[in-house]
């Protein structure tokens, strides 16, 4: 070890006991955590602030495939037989790959835009569970249906809640 090192570990060794790192004070417990909760609270809003500039940025593209599940909502409501449920079942599988594809263009990640995951569970109703809860509907039992509609409408709301929000929020 060099002169200047043993002098400069002779200071820090001296600091220590008179002042240094084992003489401080002990964090208080109760303010720490709340540091760290409201250290959390400001990353969660900042968070939500690029999500809604990032969601801002693409509203167009959020329309387009707001529009293209809405229009297939229609077609199925419109569908007053089972062979038109078909028909409109069938058209479904075109407008999903069409969504899908938009999807991927508004945020190839998946984790940058807040709609993501309401835009596959309205597909995913639409596809799966919608077609047969109509038909059920057209032969009396409307249970089934009734459920997925406000399950659909809750998407809904929530779509057009972050869009309204994003189209109104502001750059820091």
């Amino acid at each position: 070890m060099s002169g200047a090192a043993a002098v400069l570990a002779a200071l820090w060794l001296a600091g220590a006991g008179a002042g240094g790192v084992g003489d401080r004070l002990p964090e208080d417990p109760a303010e720490g955590a709340k540091a760290v909760a409201q250290w959390h609270a400001h990353m969660v809003r900042e968070e939500q602030e690029r999500k809604l500039h990032y969601d801002r940025n693409r509203i167009r593209e959020h329309r387009a495939v707001v529009r293209r599940l809405v229009a297939a909502r229609r077609r199925y409501d419109r569908a007053h037989t089972p062979a038109a449920v078909v028909t409109a079942q069938a058209r479904m599988a075109e407008t999903a790959a069409d969504a899908r594809r938009r999807m991927t263009a508004i945020d190839h990640w998946g984790v940058n835009s807040n709609l993501l995951g309401d835009y596959e569970a309205i597909l995913e109703i639409l596809m799966n569970e919608y077609p047969a809860a109509l038909v059920a509907a057209l032969h009396g039992d409307t249970r089934e249906l009734t459920k997925l509609r406000e399950l659909l409408d809750e998407h809904d709301k929530k779509v057009a809640a972050w869009l309204a929000e994003a189209g109104t929020s502001r750059d820091e």
